[in-house]
């Protein structure tokens, strides 16, 4: 399975340098993290990612930002790639927008700046394993109606061919 890719989204570079800080320092190279200054970038990025086979696995952003705000890019994500865990991050929002994000883009957890790194982490950590789990589960179900599928066929052949006289 591919590394878990999360991607942060803050119009504040500062915010985005402590982000790869505590990252890199508590994740390490569990994880593949990508930033984004803007709305737009993340979708650009996002987009990247699919065309090369990959998927995003996390998503944090910032609530506020000028141009796209946080929670419409987090709908927006969420249209394109639903598996995709989304983490709010913000000083400031307002209800109605908290509201659309979380009933609109499914939104997994909703974190207030200043943040605790601990708890920041242990946020990421979860996700990504939620991420992970949902993404096993889909591929487990697929494979399973392979698999009832291919039963169908046998069972089809079986009948098909059992009324046939038999060469010992």
């Amino acid at each position: 399975m591919k590394q878990p890719i999360v991607l942060c989204v803050d119009d504040d570079a500062t915010v985005l340098t402590s982000l790869e800080t505590i990252f890199s320092k508590a994740m390490g190279s569990a994880c593949v993290f990508e930033f984004a200054e803007s709305g737009d970038e993340a979708l650009e990025i996002s987009s990247d990612l699919q065309k090369e086979g990959s998927e995003l696995s996390v998503l944090i952003s910032d609530f506020i930002m000028p141009g796209m705000r946080g929670d419409e890019l987090l709908v927006r994500l969420h249209e394109k790639s639903p598996r995709t865990i989304k983490i709010m991050l913000t000083g400031q929002s307002d209800l109605q927008g908290v509201k659309r994000t979380i009933n609109q883009a499914n939104l997994y957890r909703f974190l207030e700046k200043p943040f605790n790194n601990a708890d920041l982490v242990l946020t990421v950590r979860a996700a990504v394993q939620a991420y992970q789990q949902t993404r096993e589960k889909a591929e487990l179900a697929a494979e399973i109606a392979a698999l009832k599928n291919n039963v169908e066929e046998l069972k089809q052949l079986l009948s098909k061919y059992s009324g046939l006289p038999r060469n010992n």
